[in-house]
């Protein structure tokens, strides 16, 4: 093939940066996350971001959750980046990503049962998470496979 040919088009350069920009969002929300303290989870209480009784499940949260939002969020970031720089490294990244996800999912939904304290806006917004995190897989196998990836 050559090298025209491997050449990605330009709509794939707007999805892995907005991957990228997504991935960078994600390692804020994931910092913010650890450095929650209760005075700083009231002042989303005050906003009106979160119900106290959300914000109290936030602070609760068990140390394996911690650790599998820290692993969903490197290797989505680390995936973006591979992606951008056209790696193939991106396709099992994003797809461990969307595994870990898929975990907290389940602890959100099935097992804490959080979504009955959060607002229809904080459960929309796992869906975009769980729906970015399934085009990045897509995105990153149509890469591969059109050898648009080293």
């Amino acid at each position: 093939m050559s090298e025209a040919t491997n050449k990605p088009p330009i709509w794939f350069w707007i999805i892995a940066i907005t991957l990228l920009l997504w991935g960078m969002m994600g390692l804020f929300v994931f910092y913010d996350f650890v450095v929650s303290t209760p005075e700083s989870m009231a002042k989303y209480v005050e906003a009106g971001t979160y119900s106290q009784a959300y914000a109290n499940h936030l602070l609760a949260t068990p140390a394996w959750v911690t650790a599998v939002f820290a692993l969903a969020v490197l290797t989505g970031a680390l995936g973006a980046l591979c992606l951008v720089l056209r790696r193939t490294l991106s396709l099992p990244l994003y797809v461990a990503s969307l595994l870990f996800i898929i975990v907290l999912h389940g602890n959100t939904f099935l097992i804490a049962k959080a979504h009955k304290l959060m607002s229809s806006g904080q459960i929309g917004m796992e869906g975009v998470v769980f729906s970015l995190g399934v085009l990045a897989v897509w995105i990153s196998r149509k890469a591969r496979n059109n050898n648009w990836l080293k």
